[in-house]
Protein backbone atom coordinates (compact mmCIF):
# COMPACT_ATOMS: atom_id res chain seq x y z
CA UNK A 1 0.00 0.00 0.00
CA UNK A 2 1.72 3.91 -1.06
CA UNK A 3 2.31 5.71 1.77
CA UNK A 4 2.02 9.83 1.75
CA UNK A 5 5.44 11.16 2.15
CA UNK A 6 4.11 14.11 4.21
CA UNK A 7 1.73 12.30 6.57
CA UNK A 8 3.61 8.92 6.77
CA UNK A 9 -0.04 7.06 6.64
CA UNK A 10 -1.27 4.84 4.25
CA UNK A 11 -3.85 6.18 1.19
CA UNK A 12 -6.68 3.84 -0.25
CA UNK A 13 -6.15 4.16 -4.12
CA UNK A 14 -9.44 4.30 -5.07
CA UNK A 15 -10.68 1.56 -7.97
CA UNK A 16 -12.71 2.47 -10.95
CA UNK A 17 -15.52 0.11 -9.44
CA UNK A 18 -15.04 1.62 -6.21
CA UNK A 19 -15.90 4.83 -7.24
CA UNK A 20 -19.10 7.14 -5.23
CA UNK A 21 -19.52 3.80 -3.68
CA UNK A 22 -21.60 4.91 -0.40
CA UNK A 23 -23.70 2.73 1.99
CA UNK A 24 -27.51 4.01 2.27
CA UNK A 25 -27.55 6.44 4.85
CA UNK A 26 -23.92 7.88 4.85
CA UNK A 27 -22.08 10.40 2.83
CA UNK A 28 -19.49 9.38 0.21
CA UNK A 29 -16.22 9.06 1.49
CA UNK A 30 -13.43 9.76 -1.39
CA UNK A 31 -9.65 9.08 -0.57
CA UNK A 32 -7.22 10.55 -1.81
CA UNK A 33 -3.59 13.29 -1.80
CA UNK A 34 -4.09 16.13 0.45
CA UNK A 35 -4.07 19.13 -1.39
CA UNK A 36 -1.35 21.46 -1.37
CA UNK A 37 -1.01 24.42 -0.01
CA UNK A 38 -1.29 27.36 -1.94
CA UNK A 39 2.63 29.37 -2.53
CA UNK A 40 1.17 32.58 -1.56
CA UNK A 41 -0.11 31.07 2.15
CA UNK A 42 3.32 29.72 2.61
CA UNK A 43 5.30 32.90 1.57
CA UNK A 44 3.26 34.69 4.45
CA UNK A 45 4.20 32.22 7.49
CA UNK A 46 7.87 33.24 6.53
CA UNK A 47 7.24 36.50 6.48
CA UNK A 48 5.67 36.57 9.67
CA UNK A 49 8.47 33.99 11.24
CA UNK A 50 11.13 36.97 9.77
CA UNK A 51 8.82 39.61 11.33
CA UNK A 52 8.04 40.95 8.02
CA UNK A 53 4.60 42.01 7.86
CA UNK A 54 2.38 41.16 4.87
CA UNK A 55 -0.87 41.89 3.41
CA UNK A 56 -2.13 38.16 4.71
CA UNK A 57 -5.87 39.53 3.28
CA UNK A 58 -6.67 37.37 0.92
CA UNK A 59 -9.35 38.92 -1.93
CA UNK A 60 -12.39 36.97 -2.44
CA UNK A 61 -13.92 37.27 -5.68
CA UNK A 62 -17.81 37.35 -5.82
CA UNK A 63 -19.60 34.56 -7.30
CA UNK A 64 -19.96 35.27 -11.01
CA UNK A 65 -22.89 33.99 -12.92
CA UNK A 66 -22.05 31.62 -15.70
CA UNK A 67 -21.37 33.23 -19.09
CA UNK A 68 -23.63 33.28 -21.99
CA UNK A 69 -21.93 32.22 -25.45
CA UNK A 70 -22.76 35.77 -26.69
CA UNK A 71 -19.61 37.05 -24.19
CA UNK A 72 -16.88 37.06 -26.23
CA UNK A 73 -14.01 38.22 -23.61
CA UNK A 74 -14.09 37.65 -19.96
CA UNK A 75 -13.78 41.44 -18.45
CA UNK A 76 -11.07 41.36 -15.59
CA UNK A 77 -11.22 44.21 -13.26
CA UNK A 78 -8.29 46.39 -11.82
CA UNK A 79 -8.26 44.07 -7.92
CA UNK A 80 -7.82 40.75 -10.49
CA UNK A 81 -4.93 42.20 -11.87
CA UNK A 82 -2.99 44.18 -9.24
CA UNK A 83 0.80 43.21 -8.90
CA UNK A 84 0.36 41.97 -5.83
CA UNK A 85 -2.18 39.17 -6.49
CA UNK A 86 -0.87 36.16 -7.73
CA UNK A 87 -4.11 34.15 -8.62
CA UNK A 88 -4.12 32.76 -12.20
CA UNK A 89 -5.77 34.91 -14.72
CA UNK A 90 -7.91 33.07 -17.45
CA UNK A 91 -9.28 34.82 -20.13
CA UNK A 92 -12.43 32.73 -21.82
CA UNK A 93 -12.64 31.56 -24.89
CA UNK A 94 -13.14 34.09 -28.01
CA UNK A 95 -16.90 32.47 -28.78
CA UNK A 96 -18.22 34.40 -32.52
CA UNK A 97 -21.34 35.69 -32.51
CA UNK A 98 -24.55 34.21 -33.81
CA UNK A 99 -24.90 35.52 -37.41
CA UNK A 100 -27.87 37.50 -37.58
CA UNK A 101 -30.88 36.39 -39.30
CA UNK A 102 -31.89 38.15 -42.58
CA UNK A 103 -34.70 39.54 -43.04
CA UNK A 104 -37.94 37.41 -44.16
CA UNK A 105 -39.60 38.34 -47.21
CA UNK A 106 -43.24 39.11 -45.57
CA UNK A 107 -40.70 41.96 -43.76
CA UNK A 108 -39.02 43.10 -46.67
CA UNK A 109 -42.61 42.75 -48.87
CA UNK A 110 -44.35 45.35 -46.11
CA UNK A 111 -41.28 47.44 -45.76
CA UNK A 112 -41.53 47.96 -49.57
CA UNK A 113 -45.45 48.68 -49.66
CA UNK A 114 -45.00 51.32 -46.55
CA UNK A 115 -42.57 53.21 -48.96
CA UNK A 116 -44.75 55.30 -51.43
CA UNK A 117 -43.70 55.29 -55.02
CA UNK A 118 -43.45 58.11 -57.78
CA UNK A 119 -47.16 58.47 -59.60
CA UNK A 120 -48.78 55.98 -57.66
CA UNK A 121 -52.44 55.33 -56.71
CA UNK A 122 -51.68 56.23 -53.58
CA UNK A 123 -50.14 60.20 -54.54
CA UNK A 124 -52.86 60.19 -57.52
CA UNK A 125 -55.61 59.73 -54.30
CA UNK A 126 -57.11 56.93 -56.77
CA UNK A 127 -59.41 54.64 -54.51
CA UNK A 128 -58.80 50.98 -54.25
CA UNK A 129 -61.22 49.01 -55.99
CA UNK A 130 -60.15 45.56 -54.41
CA UNK A 131 -59.99 46.30 -50.97
CA UNK A 132 -63.50 45.71 -50.16
CA UNK A 133 -63.40 41.90 -51.13
CA UNK A 134 -60.25 41.29 -48.64
CA UNK A 135 -62.91 38.69 -47.23
CA UNK A 136 -63.67 36.52 -50.45
CA UNK A 137 -60.96 34.34 -51.00
CA UNK A 138 -62.04 33.61 -54.33
CA UNK A 139 -62.06 37.27 -55.63
CA UNK A 140 -57.72 37.04 -55.21
CA UNK A 141 -57.83 40.88 -53.76
CA UNK A 142 -54.15 40.31 -52.36
CA UNK A 143 -52.83 39.30 -55.54
CA UNK A 144 -55.17 40.59 -58.53
CA UNK A 145 -53.30 42.90 -59.12
CA UNK A 146 -50.07 40.83 -60.13
CA UNK A 147 -52.81 38.57 -61.84
CA UNK A 148 -53.89 41.50 -64.25
CA UNK A 149 -50.14 42.46 -64.57
CA UNK A 150 -49.21 38.64 -65.95
CA UNK A 151 -52.39 39.15 -68.40
CA UNK A 152 -50.86 42.55 -70.03
CA UNK A 153 -47.41 40.44 -70.03
CA UNK A 154 -49.04 37.24 -72.00
CA UNK A 155 -51.22 39.53 -74.68
CA UNK A 156 -47.81 41.30 -75.90
CA UNK A 157 -45.96 38.00 -75.60
CA UNK A 158 -48.83 36.01 -78.00
CA UNK A 159 -50.14 39.32 -79.83
CA UNK A 160 -51.45 38.76 -83.50
CA UNK A 161 -49.82 40.44 -86.23
CA UNK A 162 -51.91 43.36 -88.38
CA UNK A 163 -53.11 42.72 -92.24
CA UNK A 164 -51.84 39.25 -91.39
CA UNK A 165 -54.11 37.60 -94.62
CA UNK A 166 -52.35 39.88 -97.14
CA UNK A 167 -51.11 37.55 -99.95
CA UNK A 168 -53.23 34.34 -98.68
CA UNK A 169 -56.29 32.69 -100.15
CA UNK A 170 -58.14 33.40 -97.17
CA UNK A 171 -59.31 36.93 -97.07
CA UNK A 172 -60.91 39.61 -94.03
CA UNK A 173 -64.50 38.76 -95.57
CA UNK A 174 -63.90 34.81 -95.30
CA UNK A 175 -62.45 35.61 -91.82
CA UNK A 176 -66.24 37.46 -91.10
CA UNK A 177 -67.84 34.83 -92.52
CA UNK A 178 -66.42 32.45 -90.29
CA UNK A 179 -66.50 34.51 -86.96
CA UNK A 180 -70.49 34.73 -87.58
CA UNK A 181 -71.20 30.76 -88.68
CA UNK A 182 -68.67 30.28 -84.83
CA UNK A 183 -71.24 32.64 -82.98
CA UNK A 184 -73.98 30.86 -84.22
CA UNK A 185 -72.41 27.51 -82.99
CA UNK A 186 -71.48 29.05 -79.80
CA UNK A 187 -75.15 29.74 -79.60
CA UNK A 188 -76.29 26.04 -79.87
CA UNK A 189 -73.99 24.53 -77.69
CA UNK A 190 -74.49 27.03 -74.90
CA UNK A 191 -70.52 27.71 -75.04
CA UNK A 192 -69.11 30.44 -72.44
CA UNK A 193 -68.15 33.99 -73.86
CA UNK A 194 -64.50 33.43 -73.16
CA UNK A 195 -64.47 30.44 -75.35
CA UNK A 196 -65.78 31.98 -78.25
CA UNK A 197 -63.08 34.81 -77.63
CA UNK A 198 -60.40 32.04 -77.08
CA UNK A 199 -61.69 30.00 -80.61
CA UNK A 200 -60.81 33.24 -82.58
CA UNK A 201 -57.35 34.38 -80.92
CA UNK A 202 -56.32 30.45 -81.84
CA UNK A 203 -57.57 31.11 -85.31
CA UNK A 204 -55.93 34.59 -85.99
CA UNK A 205 -52.49 33.12 -84.00
CA UNK A 206 -52.87 30.13 -86.48
CA UNK A 207 -53.54 31.39 -89.41
CA UNK A 208 -51.00 34.06 -89.63
CA UNK A 209 -47.90 31.51 -89.38
CA UNK A 210 -49.29 28.76 -92.09
CA UNK A 211 -51.75 29.64 -93.97
CA UNK A 212 -54.59 27.38 -95.50
CA UNK A 213 -57.04 27.06 -98.01
CA UNK A 214 -60.32 28.35 -98.77
CA UNK A 215 -61.57 24.99 -98.30
CA UNK A 216 -60.17 24.12 -94.98
CA UNK A 217 -60.63 27.03 -93.33
CA UNK A 218 -64.10 25.98 -91.69
CA UNK A 219 -61.94 22.91 -90.13
CA UNK A 220 -59.70 25.49 -88.93
CA UNK A 221 -62.74 26.98 -87.14
CA UNK A 222 -64.50 23.79 -85.67
CA UNK A 223 -61.26 22.43 -84.94
CA UNK A 224 -60.50 26.14 -82.77
CA UNK A 225 -63.41 26.14 -80.95
CA UNK A 226 -62.76 22.49 -80.30
CA UNK A 227 -59.75 23.40 -78.51
CA UNK A 228 -60.88 26.29 -76.85
CA UNK A 229 -64.31 24.61 -75.21
CA UNK A 230 -61.44 21.95 -74.10
CA UNK A 231 -59.54 24.17 -72.20
CA UNK A 232 -62.34 26.92 -71.29
CA UNK A 233 -65.17 24.40 -70.90
CA UNK A 234 -66.93 22.00 -68.00
CA UNK A 235 -68.28 19.28 -70.28
CA UNK A 236 -67.26 20.35 -73.80
CA UNK A 237 -69.20 18.65 -76.61
CA UNK A 238 -66.67 15.99 -78.34
CA UNK A 239 -65.21 15.24 -81.77
CA UNK A 240 -68.46 13.86 -83.04
CA UNK A 241 -70.71 17.24 -82.43
CA UNK A 242 -68.49 19.15 -84.27
CA UNK A 243 -68.33 16.76 -86.84
CA UNK A 244 -71.64 16.89 -87.11
CA UNK A 245 -71.88 20.66 -86.91
CA UNK A 246 -70.32 21.04 -90.61
CA UNK A 247 -73.17 18.18 -91.39
CA UNK A 248 -69.99 15.48 -91.75
CA UNK A 249 -67.77 17.76 -94.36
CA UNK A 250 -64.84 16.95 -92.21
CA UNK A 251 -64.41 13.37 -90.59
CA UNK A 252 -63.35 12.82 -87.11
CA UNK A 253 -60.15 11.93 -87.97
CA UNK A 254 -59.88 14.92 -89.97
CA UNK A 255 -60.57 17.26 -87.00
CA UNK A 256 -57.91 15.25 -85.01
CA UNK A 257 -55.15 15.72 -87.30
CA UNK A 258 -56.39 19.02 -87.53
CA UNK A 259 -56.11 19.54 -83.54
CA UNK A 260 -52.91 18.32 -83.21
CA UNK A 261 -51.24 20.82 -86.38
CA UNK A 262 -52.91 23.57 -84.64
CA UNK A 263 -51.88 22.91 -81.18
CA UNK A 264 -48.18 21.93 -82.62
CA UNK A 265 -48.13 25.22 -84.29
CA UNK A 266 -49.12 26.90 -81.27
CA UNK A 267 -46.51 25.38 -79.35
CA UNK A 268 -49.48 24.21 -76.73
CA UNK A 269 -49.71 28.16 -75.40
CA UNK A 270 -52.93 28.79 -74.93
CA UNK A 271 -53.21 31.43 -72.34
CA UNK A 272 -53.62 34.58 -74.48
CA UNK A 273 -56.58 36.55 -72.16
CA UNK A 274 -59.68 37.17 -73.82
CA UNK A 275 -60.47 40.34 -74.00
CA UNK A 276 -63.64 39.52 -71.65
CA UNK A 277 -61.40 39.89 -69.10
CA UNK A 278 -60.47 43.20 -68.70
CA UNK A 279 -63.83 44.29 -69.55
CA UNK A 280 -65.00 43.31 -66.20
CA UNK A 281 -61.91 44.60 -64.51
CA UNK A 282 -62.69 48.34 -66.26
CA UNK A 283 -66.34 47.72 -65.29
CA UNK A 284 -65.84 47.17 -61.52
CA UNK A 285 -63.67 50.39 -61.55
CA UNK A 286 -66.15 52.33 -63.76
CA UNK A 287 -69.24 50.94 -62.00
CA UNK A 288 -71.97 51.57 -65.10
CA UNK A 289 -75.35 50.70 -65.16
CA UNK A 290 -76.29 47.19 -65.79
CA UNK A 291 -77.64 48.46 -69.47
CA UNK A 292 -74.03 50.51 -70.15
CA UNK A 293 -72.52 47.21 -69.27
CA UNK A 294 -74.43 44.74 -71.43
CA UNK A 295 -73.78 47.72 -74.43
CA UNK A 296 -70.11 47.48 -73.78
CA UNK A 297 -70.26 43.67 -74.04
CA UNK A 298 -72.38 43.74 -77.36
CA UNK A 299 -69.58 46.14 -78.86
CA UNK A 300 -66.61 44.50 -77.58
CA UNK A 301 -67.82 41.22 -79.37
CA UNK A 302 -68.41 43.30 -82.90
CA UNK A 303 -65.24 43.37 -82.88
CA UNK A 304 -64.54 39.58 -83.50
CA UNK A 305 -65.98 40.31 -86.83
CA UNK A 306 -63.59 43.65 -88.04
CA UNK A 307 -60.55 42.12 -89.51
CA UNK A 308 -58.95 45.75 -89.77
CA UNK A 309 -58.89 45.92 -85.41
CA UNK A 310 -57.12 41.97 -84.85
CA UNK A 311 -53.90 43.48 -84.01
CA UNK A 312 -55.28 45.89 -81.04
CA UNK A 313 -54.54 44.30 -77.92
CA UNK A 314 -57.83 43.00 -75.78
CA UNK A 315 -57.31 44.93 -72.62
CA UNK A 316 -57.21 48.55 -75.58
CA UNK A 317 -60.14 47.01 -77.01
CA UNK A 318 -61.73 46.04 -73.91
CA UNK A 319 -61.22 49.74 -72.61
CA UNK A 320 -62.73 51.21 -75.72
CA UNK A 321 -65.76 49.85 -76.02
CA UNK A 322 -66.38 50.51 -72.31
CA UNK A 323 -65.91 53.96 -73.07
CA UNK A 324 -68.01 54.31 -76.11
CA UNK A 325 -70.80 52.37 -74.13
CA UNK A 326 -70.72 55.38 -71.75
CA UNK A 327 -70.69 57.96 -74.17
CA UNK A 328 -73.29 56.84 -76.30
CA UNK A 329 -75.59 56.46 -73.03
CA UNK A 330 -75.06 59.44 -71.87
CA UNK A 331 -74.63 61.85 -74.83
CA UNK A 332 -71.02 62.10 -73.80
CA UNK A 333 -72.31 65.01 -71.47
CA UNK A 334 -72.00 63.14 -68.04
CA UNK A 335 -69.28 60.51 -69.10
CA UNK A 336 -65.55 61.22 -67.84
CA UNK A 337 -62.60 58.72 -68.63
CA UNK A 338 -61.74 59.37 -64.59
CA UNK A 339 -58.11 58.99 -63.25
CA UNK A 340 -59.19 55.72 -61.60
CA UNK A 341 -60.29 54.17 -64.92
CA UNK A 342 -56.61 55.32 -66.69
CA UNK A 343 -54.84 53.78 -63.90
CA UNK A 344 -56.52 50.72 -63.74
CA UNK A 345 -56.93 50.06 -67.56
CA UNK A 346 -53.24 51.66 -68.28
CA UNK A 347 -55.03 53.59 -71.34
CA UNK A 348 -55.68 57.22 -71.69
CA UNK A 349 -58.89 58.68 -73.39
CA UNK A 350 -56.90 59.83 -76.34
CA UNK A 351 -54.65 56.43 -76.95
CA UNK A 352 -58.61 54.59 -77.22
CA UNK A 353 -59.88 56.71 -80.34
CA UNK A 354 -58.53 54.12 -83.09
CA UNK A 355 -60.70 51.63 -81.45
CA UNK A 356 -63.52 53.01 -81.24
CA UNK A 357 -63.11 54.41 -84.82
CA UNK A 358 -63.60 50.70 -86.23
CA UNK A 359 -66.87 50.16 -83.57
CA UNK A 360 -68.56 53.64 -84.92
CA UNK A 361 -67.79 52.57 -88.41
CA UNK A 362 -68.75 48.55 -87.48
CA UNK A 363 -72.27 50.13 -85.62
CA UNK A 364 -73.40 52.23 -88.70
CA UNK A 365 -72.58 49.69 -91.52
CA UNK A 366 -75.18 47.62 -88.86
CA UNK A 367 -77.79 50.59 -89.04
CA UNK A 368 -77.54 51.32 -93.11
CA UNK A 369 -77.75 47.33 -93.81
CA UNK A 370 -74.38 47.05 -95.51
CA UNK A 371 -73.16 44.46 -93.01
CA UNK A 372 -74.12 40.83 -93.37
CA UNK A 373 -73.27 38.79 -90.61
CA UNK A 374 -75.88 39.73 -88.18
CA UNK A 375 -75.44 36.28 -85.59
CA UNK A 376 -74.37 38.81 -83.01
CA UNK A 377 -77.12 41.49 -83.59
CA UNK A 378 -79.29 38.96 -82.97
CA UNK A 379 -77.89 37.29 -80.22
CA UNK A 380 -77.67 40.45 -78.62
CA UNK A 381 -81.48 40.74 -79.44
CA UNK A 382 -82.66 39.32 -76.29
CA UNK A 383 -84.45 39.61 -73.15
CA UNK A 384 -81.87 37.92 -71.11
CA UNK A 385 -78.87 40.67 -72.67
CA UNK A 386 -81.47 43.60 -72.42
CA UNK A 387 -82.14 43.93 -75.92
CA UNK A 388 -78.73 45.85 -76.29
CA UNK A 389 -78.24 45.52 -79.74
CA UNK A 390 -82.16 47.19 -80.61
CA UNK A 391 -81.07 50.92 -78.08
CA UNK A 392 -82.36 53.32 -79.86
CA UNK A 393 -79.02 55.31 -79.00
CA UNK A 394 -77.25 52.91 -81.61
CA UNK A 395 -78.94 54.70 -84.70
CA UNK A 396 -78.32 58.21 -83.88
CA UNK A 397 -75.02 59.78 -84.45
CA UNK A 398 -73.78 60.28 -80.39
CA UNK A 399 -70.74 57.52 -81.18
CA UNK A 400 -69.47 59.79 -83.75
CA UNK A 401 -70.34 62.92 -82.27
CA UNK A 402 -68.18 61.65 -79.16
CA UNK A 403 -64.80 60.53 -81.12
CA UNK A 404 -65.47 63.62 -82.92
CA UNK A 405 -65.56 65.63 -80.06
CA UNK A 406 -62.79 63.89 -78.52
CA UNK A 407 -60.67 63.86 -81.74
CA UNK A 408 -60.58 67.89 -82.22
CA UNK A 409 -60.17 68.47 -78.19
CA UNK A 410 -56.64 66.43 -78.58
CA UNK A 411 -55.42 67.90 -81.63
Amino acid sequence: MPYNLRSKLPVKVQTKSEENVSLPGKPVISYGLRSRVPLGNVASKLNNAKGIKTNTAVHVKPAQRKQSTTERVHVISKENTGAGNCDLVRQAKHIPAAPEEPPSQEATRDEGLNVPQAFSHALLNIPDVDSADAGNSSLCSDYVKDIYAHLRNLEVAMAIKPCYLEGCDVTGSMRSILVDYLVQVQKQFRLHQETLYMTVGIIDRFLQDYPVPKKSLQLVGVTAMLIASKYEEIAPPVVKDFAHITDFTYSCAEICLMEMTILKALNYELGRPPPVHFLRRAAKVGKPQPVGYGLAKYLLELTLLDYASVHYPPSLTAAAALALSSSILHDSAGYEWTPALQHYTGYTEVSLLPVMQCIAKMLERLSDGSMKQLSIKQKYDNVKLLRVSCLPELTSTRAYAYINKLSNSHC
